[in-house]
C-alpha cells in the first residue's frame, strides 16, 4: 500500500513540476510577445492554455483517487489537499500569462510605440519566485518557502514603480493612455502571478505545521499573509 502511495506522490510531483514549467513558459512567451509586438506569438499563448487546464484536472483527479484508495492521514493527507490547491494556483498563473498575452495583442494591433518599462524584469522575477516555490513545495522545504514569501514585497515594489512611470507618461502625453492602460494590465497580471507563487510557498508551511494561517513570523511578529482566493 505504501509503495503505491509513494508512486502516486512521485507522479503528482512530476505533474506539478510540469504544470509550473508550462506556466513559466507561457509567461516568458507572453512578455516577449508584448516587447516585440508579436501578435501571432501572443495568440499562441492563449491557444496553448488548454493543455495547462487539462493537466490541472488530471492532478486533482489523481489526488482524489489517492485519498479515496490509500486513506492517508496527518502530513500525507495535508500534502494531497495542498497539492489540489497548488494545481489551481499554477493554472491561474497560466491564466495571468494569458492576460499578458492579451495586452500584447492589443498593443500590437494599435501599433503602439510605447516602451515595455520594467515588465521584462517583473516577469523574470515572478518566474523565479514560482520556480523556487514549486521546488520548496515538492521538497517540503520550509526555509525556501519562507524566502519566497519575503520576496513578494520586492515584486510589489516593482509594480508600484511601473504604475508611477506609466502614469507619469500618460499624464504628459494623452496619446499614450490606451497603451499605458494595457501595460498596467500586463504588470498587474505579473504581480498577481507572483502572489500565486507566494500562496504555493505558504502551502509548504501548511504541510509542515497543519496551520492554514502559515508562519506569522515570516515578515515579523506582527505580520500576516494573505491567501489569494482561487478565483480572484
Amino acid at each position: 500500500m505504501r509503495t503505491q502511495f509513494n508512486q502516486g506522490l512521485n507522479q503528482i510531483s512530476a505533474d506539478i513540476r510540469m504544470l509550473s514549467e508550462q506556466a513559466n513558459q507561457a509567461a516568458s512567451r507572453a512578455v516577449a510577445a508584448l516587447i516585440n509586438r508579436d501578435f501571432a506569438g501572443a495568440r499562441e499563448v492563449k491557444r496553448d492554455d488548454h493543455s495547462t487546464d487539462r493537466l490541472r484536472y488530471e492532478i486533482e483527479n489523481t489526488c482524489v483517487i489517492l485519498m479515496a484508495t490509500q486513506q492517508p492521514v496527518a502530513r500525507d493527507l495535508r500534502r494531497l489537499v495542498a497539492t489540489t490547491f497548488v494545481a489551481v494556483e499554477l493554472e491561474r498563473c497560466a491564466d495571468y500569462a494569458k492576460g499578458v498575452a492579451k495586452a500584447a495583442r492589443r498593443l500590437s494591433r494599435a501599433n503602439s510605440s510605447a516602451g515595455s518599462y520594467n515588465l521584462a524584469d517583473m516577469e523574470a522575477y515572478a518566474r523565479g519566485m514560482l520556480d523556487r516555490a514549486v521546488n520548496a513545495f515538492i521538497n517540503v522545504d520550509v526555509a525556501a518557502a519562507q524566502a519566497v514569501i519575503r520576496d513578494d514585497d520586492h515584486i510589489d515594489g516593482m509594480y508600484d514603480e511601473l504604475v508611477n512611470q506609466v502614469t507619469a507618461d500618460m499624464t504628459e502625453d494623452f496619446t499614450q493612455v490606451e497603451s499605458g492602460m494595457w501595460l498596467l494590465h500586463a504588470g498587474h497580471c505579473l504581480e498577481r502571478y507572483a502572489d500565486r507563487a507566494t500562496n504555493i510557498a505558504e502551502r509548504v508551511l501548511f504541510i509542515q505545521s497543519g496551520n492554514l494561517a502559515g508562519d506569522l513570523n515570516v515578515h515579523g511578529p506582527e505580520a500576516t499573509r494573505k491567501i489569494v482566493p482561487p478565483n480572484a
